[in-house]
Formats: structure tokens, C-alpha cells, sequence
């Protein structure tokens, strides 16, 4: 028996072993096979490098640990950037679990490595309940809707950071990781509406098409879509990381099924040639 008629009846459980491979091996050892940069990518990446010395910036992680294989590497790759520049961030999530996502990124990245001081460059107010009112409060009056720090439980007052920051007002930019709701309508609503604050999304990709709109319109500064964006921005910051490794192991997948197909469909038409 050839191996082409071998092959028409292998065991499954080979095709799920070769799958296996096929996906963890470019995620452990990540091939950085090509990948196309468009727009997107390309947009998000400059509205980071573009921001002024000395800005303010509101990070916030809106999702959980089910959207974190999507967009934790964008959160990781986003942060890198920031963190090489001069500015002041601020860490709030207005999702129960973005605290927990931030506290991956902490595992994964040192500010210190970056010259930032907790207080100073950079504060983590934690998660804030009361989805789009509180992101609404949280605006109008900061110290009025976070009492103290996620990290060291302190007076907002009492860290120098703070001292200068009071509401939207001195806010530059939103950078707004995110799943679903609260999300960019509430960013619009409760901060761009009011105090013409710029917003960027990254988003899972499912979410893009409905803001799209959004970013043709001039509301949204920039727009991340998914892994593959990731990856495209990992590659522009000449960082690999998740992103690509998680691109490669896709990549693969697609190159598995289409040679299994091809090599089926060979089987099949040689076996029934020699039958006829």
C-alpha cells in the first residue's frame, strides 16, 4: 500500500498531534514569517509617537483574562511605547478584571527598567464601579472618584503626579484597550463630547467594523484591530513579542489544513484511478 492510500486512512488522533505541533512550536520559537503593514497599524503607531513631551495620558485596560490572548500583546507592545517617552500616564479601568490584566503586564514589563517612578511618572487607580457614570465622575472630578492608589493605597493628593491632574481637562489622551461595554461610545459620551479629549482603541477584531465609523469621522484618533494588527505594530516598534509569535502559529494552522487537504484530495483520485 502507497502512502498516499496510507493516508487516506489515518488516524485522527495524528492530524491532532500534527495540529499541536504546527501551533506550539511557532509560539515557543516564533518564525516571524512576512507580514503586510497596513494603515491601521500604521496609524496607531504614529498617534503614540506623536504625542507631546510632558502629556498626560489615560491607560485603560477594558477587558478581561478571555480577551487577553487578542489584545494583552497590543497592551504589552502599547505600553513599551509609552513608557520610552516622556510622559505621565494614568492607569484606570472602568472593567472588574482590568487591574488584573495590568497586573500581567507588571509581571512582564519593569517601569523601573524604563527610568519611571510610581507616583511620579506613572499611577495605577485601579478599577473604578459604575461603568459609564463613573467614567463620567471620574472626568468631571478624579480625586473625588478614586479616594486612593491601586498599588499603595495612598491620597491621590499625596503623589506628585497628581498634584497638576485634577479632571478631563488636563487629559491629552485616552488610550482605551477594550471588548465590548463600557467602551468607546461611553469615552465619546462622558469625555470627548464634553471636554474634546483625543481617543485611540484597540479593540478585538470582531469589534472593528462598528468603529470604523468612528475613525472616518475624526472621533477616534487611531484604531488597533485584533492580533494581526498587533503583530504589524510589534514589527513597527522592532519589538517581537506575542503578537507575531501568535501570527506565526496561525500562519501554520493555515499551512497544515491546506497541505492536508491537498495531500487528501491526491490520495483520493490516485486510489480511485487504480481502482477503475
Amino acid at each position: 500500500m502507497s502512502f498516499l492510500e496510507k493516508f487516506q486512512n489515518l488516524d485522527r488522533r495524528w492530524v491532532y498531534l500534527l495540529a499541536w505541533i504546527f501551533v506550539l512550536m511557532p509560539l515557543i520559537f516564533p518564525l516571524g514569517l512576512p507580514v503586510p503593514i497596513n494603515k491601521e497599524s500604521q496609524q496607531w503607531y504614529k498617534a503614540i509617537s506623536d504625542i507631546p513631551n510632558g502629556s498626560v495620558i489615560v491607560f485603560s485596560p477594558m477587558y478581561g483574562t478571555s480577551g487577553m490572548p487578542e489584545l494583552f500583546p497590543m497592551t504589552l507592545a502599547t505600553m513599551h511605547q509609552l513608557w520610552s517617552k516622556n510622559v505621565k500616564i494614568i492607569v484606570v479601568g472602568f472593567w472588574a478584571e482590568g487591574p488584573l490584566v495590568f497586573n500581567q503586564l507588571l509581571n512582564q514589563m519593569d517601569p523601573k527598567s524604563y527610568g519611571k517612578v510610581y507616583g511620579v511618572d506613572w499611577i495605577n487607580l485601579g478599577y473604578i464601579p459604575g461603568g459609564e457614570s463613573a467614567m463620567r465622575a471620574f472626568g468631571d472630578d478624579m480625586a473625588k472618584a478614586v479616594a486612593k492608589d491601586y498599588i499603595e493605597g495612598k491620597n491621590l493628593k499625596e503623589f506628585p503626579i497628581m498634584t497638576t491632574i485634577n479632571s478631563a481637562k488636563d487629559v491629552n489622551l485616552i488610550i482605551s484597550i477594550e471588548t465590548g461595554t463600557p467602551g468607546l461610545t461611553e469615552w465619546l459620551r462622558q469625555w470627548q463630547e464634553p471636554y474634546k479629549t483625543k481617543i485611540v482603541v484597540g479593540c478585538i477584531g470582531v469589534s472593528a467594523p462598528g468603529m470604523a465609523p468612528f475613525l472616518q469621522s475624526g472621533q477616534l484618533s487611531a484604531l488597533l484591530p485584533g492580533l494581526t494588527s498587533s503583530a504589524e505594530y510589534e514589527l513597527l516598534i522592532n519589538r517581537k513579542g506575542l503578537a507575531i509569535a501568535g501570527v506565526d502559529a496561525v500562519s501554520m494552522s493555515h499551512i497544515l489544513v491546506v497541505a492536508l487537504v491537498i495531500l487528501g484530495n491526491i490520495g483520493y483520485f490516485v486510489s480511485r484511478g487504480k481502482k477503475s
